[in-house]
């Protein structure tokens, strides 16, 4: 089973502007974990935090028994992270599988061939077999994100991270990539953090979800989406019933 990611009071901030205070919770491995909340609230700069990229104002985060901050730079916790951004974040100028093959050729040491084949593997998994010699550009928008999770996925992570990966795509493109999801986690036990506000996400592949608050900067609730419906703060299940928060 993958490692846990435990957050024990983590503050983030942006000099003296806080974002987010004494943030605690678990993520266990297997399960797919979502971070929700309004608009500015700290979602993005979470799933940040999470990766590494940005370094805690307070507090600490630890993929198994290992401070992310402490070693995700020298390659030896960032592989085991696959991200796919809201953007896709595609190169313009390279083909698909030259995109899904960068992290193989950044960290591995493996063939031209072995590199090919694992490419082409990881695009049928995702639905996207035959279309190795595409440009992002000849690619619809939910293909892209396609292509995107290919690369995330391409050094068999055990934690994937997604931020809004719904974003800008039709209801049927996003329930079929919720269902991608799903599938990666059941094949392969993939641990997967999603920042979301698509409420329809939201409940058919969030196992826990933790509620973000602008206001108070801290978590309100954590737990599974349809407890947080019933049981959770007023803020909360009113986000989750409306979805008329402005996100």
């Amino acid at each position: 089973m993958s490692a846990t990611l435990t957050v024990h009071h983590l503050s983030m901030a942006y000099g003296d502007y806080t974002v987010m205070r004494d943030l605690d919770f678990t993520i266990d491995g297997g399960e797919i974990f979502l971070i929700i909340g309004g608009s500015g609230c700290g979602k993005s700069t979470l799933l940040k935090h999470l990766i590494g990229i940005e370094k805690v104002a307070d507090g600490t985060i630890f993929y198994g028994e290992e401070d992310v901050n402490g070693v995700v730079r020298s390659g030896h916790v960032a592989r085991k992270f696959g991200v796919l951004y809201q953007s896709s974040a595609l190169w313009s100028d390279l083909t698909i599988a030259e995109n899904v093959a960068l992290p193989l050729s950044y960290y591995t040491a493996l063939s031209p061939k072995e590199i090919a084949d694992l490419v082409s593997f990881k695009l049928s998994l995702v639905g996207l077999s035959g279309f190795e010699a595409h440009y992002p550009f000849e690619l619809s928008g939910g293909m892209k994100k396609r292509a995107g999770l290919a690369r995330a996925m391409i050094l068999d992570p055990e934690f994937l991270f997604f931020d809004e990966p719904s974003a800008g795509l039709d209801p049927l493109t996003s329930k079929r990539l919720d269902d991608l999801v799903l599938e990666i986690r059941d094949c392969f036990g993939t641990t997967v953090v999603i920042v979301t506000h698509e409420l329809a996400s939201i409940f058919a592949v969030g196992d826990r979800a933790i509620y973000l608050d602008a206001q108070s900067k801290t978590a309100l609730d954590i737990g599974a989406p349809e407890w947080l419906l019933r049981h959770g703060t007023r803020p909360v299940r009113q986000f989750l019933s409306r979805g008329a928060c402005d996100v």
